[in-house]
């Protein structure tokens, strides 16, 4: 049995879901509210997550949400802070510190840890000017996410800004770090990236132009190598997540707008393939996740309320199962 904890919008989204013999069941539910992502820390005692709204404690701020996972895999909450920013969607450990992107307000949050998990001193927002060419969603910077790099760096990718940016780890708890960007098609809208450990190529999906981009090279010499649709090609999909596997030999992406999940393979030369296309079996794919061996894939339907679960075949998906819950928006295995 593998068990993982789902977020989501809602009350009490934030749940802990058990998949057995390719069956998902619902094991505890928790009472955050709109808990649309989660992380853990590296040694996987501390889940964080974030409490995506626009206002906390009276200001116009999200939050985040430490807990302590204990021995029968509940969660005890250790701290919770505004993020400084509205809208939180994004959470992620890197350099030691803990990383909140900030949608609406275009922000990137950055919190000391303590020794036990805990929320430390909140540092100074990162937040840029700018625009893209897309006037009603690219009106100023929409930082969507934030990781660390295969070369030791951290990443954030701007939605509204088309852009990603590198930070250095000596400059990750700068007051002002030193950024480094690379650009993506204007009026794209990128949203998620991954970094495989080995080799140089990275890859970016873009919600705004439904694009998979693939780049080789490390931030100062990044150069775009493949672009490819998620979707027809024909109508807007909004893909939201982008996915690598286990092994790094493929890559999951999730479409809205045509409620499709998209497989690829990763070639020798570390350029992406399409597999294989199908639906989603609910509505608004926001989350896909490959389980720990790679052998299943699963999916969040925020709009229909569900999770699928798909075999993975030889390039191709199989519906298996589905769990009934509330707006899930995020898949994070213990």
């Amino acid at each position: 049995m593998s068990v993982f904890y789902l977020g989501g919008y809602g009350e009490e989204t934030l749940c802990r879901v058990s998949l057995e013999d390719d069956r998902l069941a619902l094991l505890t539910r928790f009472p955050v509210q709109n808990a649309s992502y989660l992380c853990l820390s590296p040694d996987g005692d501390t889940l964080y997550a974030v409490g995506e709204t626009e206002r906390f404690l009276g200001a116009v701020s999200g939050s985040i949400h430490a807990f302590r996972v204990q021995g029968d895999g509940t969660l005890k909450q250790l701290s919770v802070k505004p993020t400084g920013g509205a809208d939180p969607c994004h959470v992620s450990v890197a350099e030691g510190l803990l990383w909140v992107s900030n949608y609406t307000s275009g922000s990137l949050a950055r919190f000391r840890l303590n020794e036990d998990g805990s929320l430390g001193e909140a540092l100074k927002l990162i937040s840029l000017p700018g625009w893209g060419p897309v006037r009603e969603r690219q009106e100023h910077s929409h930082v969507h996410q934030a990781q660390p790099t295969a070369d030791g760096r951290v990443a954030f990718v701007d939605l509204g800004l088309d852009g990603v940016y590198f930070i250095d780890a000596d400059q990750a708890d700068a007051a002002e770090p030193a950024l480094t960007r690379v650009a993506v098609p204007a009026g794209a809208g990128c949203r998620h990236a991954v970094f495989p450990k080995a080799g140089d190529a990275w890859y970016v999906v873009c919600e705004l132009e439904s694009q998979l981009l693939a780049y080789r090279g490390r931030a100062d010499d990044a150069r775009p190598v493949a672009r490819l649709p998620i979707g027809d090609g024909r109508t807007p999909n909004y893909p939201a997540a982008l996915r690598l596997s286990p092994d790094g030999s493929m890559l999951a992406a999730s479409g809205r707008g045509q409620d499709i999940v998209a497989l690829y393979k990763i070639t020798e030369s570390g350029l992406p393939v399409q597999m294989t296309q199908v639906p989603s079996g609910g509505i608004w794919p926001r989350d896909v996740q490959f389980t720990p061996d790679g052998r299943r894939l699963l999916c969040a339907n925020e709009r229909s309320g569900d999770v699928t679960l798909f075999a993975i075949e030889e390039g191709r998906l199989r519906l298996l199962d589905r769990l009934r819950t509330p707006a899930p928006t995020c898949i994070l295995f213990e």
